[in-house]
């Protein structure tokens, strides 16, 4: 950047120097029939010329490296901010306003570092510059010339006041389209199927006339504001004839100063024309700059635990996974007295909820819609931290761990699952990059998942965004393999078979009592075919553990539990 400002300002000067060689022409060897001069004179301008040629192609080639890089630097931080907010976070923010951040927003940014800033600090210098030599060409033509200039400025500080509104509005406006646009796009299936295509386009149509109405409303108040800093210029010239010729009359002014005055205020005119362009590609990058600021100014709420350099690699290196002796069973998980509550929720949805997880014992957490399984589950993998309470993994909880080891050691498979715009063996193994080919195909037979094979390419078949190309049981199963491969200690399953029919969840299940004997696993389940897979069933409810036992026990015991597994049989039986 500073290299690219040196370059710009010394295209300036060299442009600035050319009119004065021109005086010097017409008042040297021109005025007195002297053409000795007239050769080095003309090779002067002639460098000149070439020198500007050089020094603008050194800007423009440094300009579309280094502001690329400005704008790709500024990219992976956000990405990486992103990545490290909660997922709170994202529930609460419109991925489209995310998307409009992260693409037009910087993109606003870096045209104007690459061209509104050093042609704003370019074309300040030159109007200093040309005004200081004017006025040492002819003192009160120059000031004239620089008094004329002078109502720009109140002007351009009214403009950018309205049009800052301006900006603001139809960037935000951009983003509201972008996530209308990004729903209508992975709900498509919806809105076919409900034949709600025409109300969507309704809608797409109203937020799309407010953006065009908003840019209407801009481009016209900057072809107003274009219009009078062309007028004031040009105006200046005529004065400038008039009045030079007035000069040059009264021997005040040479012939060759009156061609220079006028050749150097024609320099004048880009830099005031370009500031309409100036201040409204500022005033986008400012707004740019000001709703990016909003992401990286929200701090994460669930991070590493504070702790100095040396003290962090002392904890790393002190329960690492592969540095525990052989035979020490890993993934005893323990719920210790643990409540939650969601931000502005009048009652928590967890209470003191306590539960023991012995090492390579499998739970089945089970309950009421809404009773809070979901969000037990979350604070494992620590989507969410405990309101009071702890949740600890061998003894130690799982806030003191670094975030990366604890997700290390905790799988998880959700309901939802969600998988990625590539292959199937990219989406097994993206929680064990490292697993070779026949790790791959084991947890894809475990999850009763070699429907994979079958695929025109493979395991090499993209799948599309989000797994669409897919059905519903065939993510779910392709997201259960993921969470076999990567070989936690402990194991999350919400609900990971809840799309499956009752011969396919037969087969995984049969495959899941096999696997989960190594492991810890908490799942949840509502069916009573799932819940076999359980060394203990517990009960959720009200926010607490009511219940746990085997499934016989609860059966016979708890009418609640009883009534929940009889509607959630007389379901799976029709």
């Amino acid at each position: 950047m500073v290299v690219m400002f040196g370059a710009a300002l010394g295209a300036v000067a060299a442009e600035i120097a050319i009119p004065l060689l021109i005086k010097a022409v017409i008042d040297g060897p021109i005025a007195h029939g002297d053409k000795s001069m007239l050769v080095p004179l003309a090779l002067a301008a002639i460098g000149l010329g070439m020198a500007v040629a050089l020094l603008n192609m050194i800007r423009r080639w440094i300009q579309s490296t280094a502001v690329a890089q400005i704008e790709k630097s500024i990219r992976d931080d956000l990405y990486a901010h992103l990545q490290g907010l909660q997922a709170s976070f994202h529930d609460q923010w419109q991925s489209g306003q995310l998307l409009s951040r992260a693409t037009t927003d910087l993109s606003s940014i870096r045209r104007f570092a690459g061209f509104g800033l050093i042609f704003l600090v370019t074309n300040v210098m030159t109007f200093v510059a040309v005004i200081a030599l004017l006025i040492s060409l002819n003192w009160w033509l120059g000031l004239i010339t620089g008094v004329v200039f002078a109502p720009v400025l109140p002007v351009c500080f009214r403009f950018e006041k309205r049009y800052r509104v301006l900006s603001r509005r139809v960037q935000d406006q951009q983003g509201d389209l972008a996530t209308l646009i990004e729903e209508a796009a992975t709900g498509i299936r919806v809105l076919k199927a409900l034949g709600r295509g025409q109300q969507s386009a309704a809608r797409h149509d109203a937020q799309a006339t407010e953006i065009y109405r908003t840019q209407v409303a801009k481009a016209g108040l900057l072809g107003s504001f274009w219009a009078l800093l062309d007028l004031i210029p040009n105006a200046v010239i005529g004065i400038i004839i008039v009045l030079g010729a007035f000069a040059v009359s009264k021997e005040t002014l040479t012939i060759g100063g009156l061609v220079a005055f006028i050749t150097l205020a024609l320099e004048l005119v880009w830099p005031v024309e370009a500031l309409g362009y100036i201040i409204a590609s500022g005033q986008e990058a400012a707004t740019a700059a000001q709703r990016v600021l909003e992401i990286f100014d929200t701090q994460p709420e669930i991070t590493d635990k504070d702790q100095e350099p040396s003290e962090r690699s002392v904890v790393r290196a002190a329960i690492p996974r592969q540095s525990r002796p052989r035979g020490e069973a890993r993934g005893h998980l323990r719920f210790d007295h643990v409540s939650f509550s969601y931000p502005g929720a009048a009652e928590p949805v967890l209470r003191d909820v306590v539960l023991d997880l012995p090492p390579g014992q499998t739970v089945v957490l089970t309950g009421a819609t809404g009773a809070g399984k979901s969000t037990l589950l979350q604070l494992v993998p620590r989507l969410a931290d405990a309101s009071s309470g702890s949740v600890r993994l061998d003894g130690t909880d799982v806030r003191d761990l670094p975030l990366e080891q604890l997700r290390a050691a905790v799988g998880c498979a959700f309901e939802d699952a969600t998988l990625f715009s590539a292959s199937v063996r990219e989406n097994v193994m993206f929680g064990a990059p490292d697993a070779d080919d026949a790790a791959v195909e084991a947890a894809l037979t475990a999850a009763q998942a070699r429907f994979a094979f079958d695929l025109p390419w493979g395991l090499d078949t993209r799948i599309g965004e989000q797994g669409m190309a897919l059905s519903g049981g065939q993510r779910q199963r392709i997201a259960l393999a993921r969470a076999i491969l990567a070989g936690p200690d402990v194991l999350i399953l919400d609900d990971p078979l809840s799309a499956l029919d009752v011969h396919t969840e037969e087969r995984v299940t049969r495959a899941l009592h096999e696997i989960l004997a190594g492991s810890t696993a908490l799942v949840v389940a509502h069916r009573p075919s799932t819940v076999a897979l359980a060394d203990t069933v517990a009960l959720l409810s009200g926010g607490v553990i009511a219940a746990s036992g085997s499934h016989r026990e609860l059966l016979a015991s708890n009418s609640e539990y009883a009534a929940l597994m009889d509607v959630e049989g007389l379901e799976e039986s029709a």
